[in-house]
């Protein structure tokens, strides 16, 4: 009881911050993920929480309820959708994945960046955004302004790509089709969001066509935290990895992402399950938040901006390529 007492004061803080920004996001073009980090920034900054009656609560935010979070996220996926796209097409979306990861590792070892910041910036453009990040950031115990930089950094990239690669496309690119335009947005940009915006303004067959693409992306989230957990297990320990070793935010991951693909629950309750996680995930950025200090960005956020920048242009640069060969 005198644990949950002390956990309650920081839980709420970090529930009234969530609450706020998902608001918040209904007005300005920030989402509630992004908006989270940032509130929590200022207030810190502010009145910085370490060490306050609020700490245990934070990082009860950051840790207990970013793994709920991961776990809930599972239920938007639904491995079915690998069928919408031909078997080449989806072994190229892996090698894309897989080379987003590696180009941003390649990138922030240059820049002087710590081994976990670049793998976070890597599967935060190879896979989803904010999703990608919470899930390897448990597997790799990144520190919070790890965790807060690359999100911020991902998802401002991602804003910047909705205003930029329409124009992009459609004048560089004129005699593309729908369908290799569609794989373009769909394979490159980070969000959800971002991709069906992006893929919307240049017409409706782009845009639905990005979306099939991107759920494939977001489809490959747990497969890659699993491979990490094996590297980070055989690589780490002294014993190699067994299937003890799987976290169990991962378990329950693979267990909701069934449970959605079999269909053996209502949609109105896998609807339920979608908004927890992006409320839960929400609370955990706002704990986050809580937790990042002005001196960590001035120390991370120059050289992070510039590697998922970079990685991402080249990114682009290997899809357009990719299009050109295969389609």
């Amino acid at each position: 009881m005198a644990k949950l007492k002390n956990i309650i004061p920081g839980f709420i803080l970090t529930l009234i911050i969530a609450t706020l920004s998902i608001y918040l996001s209904n007005f300005v073009s920030i989402g509630s993920i992004s908006l989270a980090i940032l509130l929590g920034f200022i207030i810190n900054n502010c009145i910085p929480q370490e060490g306050t009656f609020f700490n245990k609560g934070i990082s009860f935010s950051e840790k207990t309820v970013l793994s709920l979070a991961i776990i809930f996220l599972g239920s938007h996926l639904d491995v079915k959708i690998l069928t919408a796209l031909s078997l080449s097409k989806v072994i190229l979306l892996i090698l894309i994945i897989f080379i987003s990861i590696l180009l941003c590792y390649c990138i922030g070892k240059i820049f002087g960046l710590s081994k976990k910041l670049s793998i976070l910036l890597g599967v935060g453009n190879g896979i989803c955004g904010s999703s990608a990040i919470a899930g390897a950031s448990k597997i790799l115990k990144a520190d919070e302004e790890e965790i807060g930089i690359s999100v911020a950094i991902i998802n401002g990239i991602g804003g910047i790509s909705i205003l930029l690669m329409p124009l992009i496309l459609i004048n560089f690119f004129p005699s593309f089709s729908n369908e290799q335009l569609g794989f373009i947005v769909g394979s490159t940009i980070q969000a959800f969001g971002q991709v069906t915006a992006t893929g919307f303004i240049i017409n409706q067959e782009v845009g639905e066509f990005a979306t099939i693409v991107k759920m494939i992306r977001i489809v490959m989230l747990g497969p890659v935290l699993l491979i990490l957990n094996i590297f980070l297990s055989n690589k780490n320990s002294k014993t190699k990895f067994n299937i003890f070793t799987i976290p169990l935010f991962i378990v329950g991951f693979v267990i909701f992402s069934i449970i959605v693909s079999i269909n053996i629950l209502p949609d109105q309750i896998i609807y339920t399950f979608q908004i927890l996680s992006k409320v839960l995930l929400t609370i955990a950025m706002a704990a986050i938040g809580l937790k990042i200090s002005i001196k960590g960005i001035f120390r991370f956020g120059p050289k992070s901006f510039f590697t998922a920048l970079l990685g991402f242009v080249i990114q682009v640069i290997f899809v357009l390529i990719l299009v050109l060969i295969y389609f």
